[in-house]
């Protein structure tokens, strides 16, 4: 059985749910939902904005740069500077505030017809996330995209893998099986015509059918991101220009229920002078092996209003529902193994491996979209990894890790206007992060008291 499998049935088993166990929200719920997407993305469109007087973090490094003017016409960052005139523009003041590049998650599942999906995809907007890599591939999520990047939806930024490729047949339908190297090959070249933006390969691939889907991707120009397969090690998806791992696949595996290293000695400077990104989603791994974890999301769920009850219960009565034995495991192995798992992150960040933040937020539960990007940029910090270095990974990194770093991530002239504008610097707190006066997307601006608008009709939606 596979290092990530047999992490979610272990650590994962008493939080783990399936849609179709139980009803996740109301029909009249879910239309209220898709009235409030459709009436936002009508009423907020792209306009000529001048920020005025703010201090700007443009993430190319950590000076700010103070009492600049910020022009936005047709959706990009037109002007920088301290004597900008435009009469058109309508003037948003950042006086004592401070801007910076929207957030990026580079791990999250927006299924197509997912009862929740325009829950998760407003949920990442009110929380300053303005791209998304969506890691499991549909034909409708290249129409969504399409529809976001035309402005008829108001939504994150989508770049979109293709359907996971996998070695092993699956039940729902979501992979692509791929048991030859023929196979893997022809799947690449259809996911490139398709227009995916990148592939994304799983646990089960044989390593000669991981070896001509990676190398046939360098041909087709088109990046290979997932899981490190079983039979592949980290010299093996290094010296095959692996682009980014997810979930530390490949570091570590399970014996007896506890994490051990699966690299050699010196992993973390093989991986620094490589060109692999690391997207550890580390606050997924916390908030799944320890019953604290599970607790504060489960209270987050609860208090925040921005869920549905019905889905709420599903999540209270599978925590209810664990056997002794999953909760003794849990209880004696959690916290070590979230130690192990925590200590590879930081000896990644110590050689200076490539790190990216993400959170397979809307796969797993209790992993509220936006919310736990948030945490997980928390807990990066909190095991002692400097501000600034957190927020490269949610904005430079992340465009920089997809070969985007001339579309976003920083706050320069021709960079798409995905914003921030915030009431505290984050280089003195990460949780400034969540002290918004408004963000813009795609040069869409929505103060402080438009993104509480829509925050309060989810709440009064959900009855709260």
């Amino acid at each position: 059985m596979n290092t990530f499998k047999i992490l979610t049935l272990v650590n994962f088993t008493f939080l783990f749910y399936s849609t179709a166990v139980g009803q996740l929200i109301s029909k009249k719920e879910s239309v209220a939902i898709d009235n409030i997407l459709a009436e936002s993305s009508g009423m907020y469109k792209p306009k000529t904005y001048m920020i005025q007087n703010v201090n700007i973090l443009t993430m190319k490094d950590s000076v700010l740069i103070k009492n600049q003017s910020v022009l936005i016409e047709n959706g990009t960052i037109q002007k920088i500077g301290t004597d900008i005139q435009n009469p058109n523009a309508t003037i948003i003041d950042g006086t004592g505030k401070f801007l910076m590049p929207g957030l990026t998650d580079m791990h999250v599942h927006l299924f197509d017809r997912h009862p929740l999906k325009n829950t998760w995809i407003m949920l990442l907007l009110i929380n300053g996330v303005t791209s998304v890599r969506d890691m499991c591939g549909e034909p409708g999520k290249l129409q969504l995209r399409a529809k976001i990047k035309n402005n008829e939806i108001l939504a994150p930024n989508l770049y979109q893998s293709g359907p996971i490729i996998n070695g092993v047949r699956d039940n729902a339908g979501l992979f692509s099986f791929a048991a030859t190297s023929e196979q893997g090959r022809e799947i690449v070249i259809a996911q490139k015509k398709s227009g995916y933006d990148f592939i994304k390969v799983y646990d089960g691939l044989t390593k000669e059918a991981y070896s001509a889907i990676v190398d046939e991707a360098h041909q087709q120009e088109i990046l290979v991101d997932g899981h490190l397969p079983d039979k592949i090690s980290l010299e093996d998806a290094i010296k095959l220009k692996h682009n980014s791992i997810e979930h530390l696949t490949g570091y570590f595996e399970w014996k007896d229920y506890q994490v051990s290293l699966n690299v050699p000695d010196n992993y973390a400077s093989l991986t620094a002078n490589s060109t692999v990104w690391n997207c550890p989603t580390l606050y997924n791994h916390y908030m799944n092996g320890s019953r604290k974890g599970a607790s504060e999301m489960m209270n987050y769920a609860e208090t925040s209003g921005l869920l549905p009850s019905d889905l709420r219960e599903i999540w209270k009565k599978r925590m209810n529902n664990n056997s002794r034995e999953v909760m003794e495991i849990v209880d004696k192995y959690g916290a070590s193994n979230f130690e192990s798992l925590r200590k590879i992150v930081l000896t990644l960040y110590n050689s200076k491996a490539k790190l990216i933040a993400g959170t397979d937020a809307g796969n797993l539960p209790l992993l509220i979209p936006g919310y736990s990007l948030h945490q997980e940029l928390r807990i990066m910090n909190e095991m002692g990894i400097p501000n600034y270095e957190v927020l490269k990974m949610t904005t430079v990194n992340a465009a920089l890790a997809m070969n985007k770093n001339t579309e976003f991530g920083t706050v320069e002239v021709g960079k798409r206007a995905d914003l921030l504008l915030l009431d505290a610097n984050p280089l003195d707190n990460i949780n400034n992060l969540q002290n918004m006066s408004g963000l813009m997307i795609r040069g869409i601006w929505l103060s402080e008291g438009e993104i509480k608008r829509i925050t309060d009709k989810i709440k009064f939606t959900f009855g709260n």
